[in-house]
């Protein structure tokens, strides 16, 4: 969603998925690179890294540029990170997910957070996103998920 809401902007979007081996439960991953042009489709530090699960936070938690933003679910992570150089925003993202009652919105949920630290594409790009790619009472509760993420007091 980001992806596409982001060349509907005009700027030009890298997209880099990856899989865990694992038929079910492997880890995954994902590169967005989001600019007006892009000089390398791979980054090595990004401005903005979403963590969902502690596996995952070993994996990707030093790809934070100096000064940039950590998101990190803090519905599946307990660790406590030390960097100093880094905005840690901790966020119980499965947990608004459930107390809205859409267990399965929880990456809508992280969307809208991450919204909050991504300037190139805004929550009302997103909300007419959402309308395109779902149908019928879906389109309202994930617009909830999406805006209660963003709402979150970081």
């Amino acid at each position: 969603m980001l992806c596409e809401a982001a060349v509907g902007k005009g700027y030009q979007v890298t997209f880099a998925p990856t899989y865990g081996q694992e038929k079910r439960g492997g880890r995954t991953g994902c590169q967005i690179v989001i600019s007006d042009s892009v000089d390398s489709p791979v980054i090595s530090e990004a401005d903005t890294v979403l963590i969902m699960d502690e596996k995952s936070l070993d994996d990707f938690k030093d790809r934070v540029k100096k000064g940039a933003y950590l998101i990190i679910n803090s519905s599946m992570i307990d660790t406590e990170l030390t960097r100093d150089d880094i905005n840690i925003i901790r966020v119980p993202i499965n947990d608004i997910a459930s107390e809205i009652g859409n267990p399965k919105s929880a990456n809508i949920v992280a969307l809208g957070v991450a919204l909050k630290f991504i300037d190139s594409v805004s929550l009302e790009d997103i909300k007419e996103y959402l309308g395109k790619i779902f149908k019928g009472g879906a389109v309202e509760k994930n617009k909830e998920a999406l805006q209660t993420g963003y709402d979150y007091s970081v």
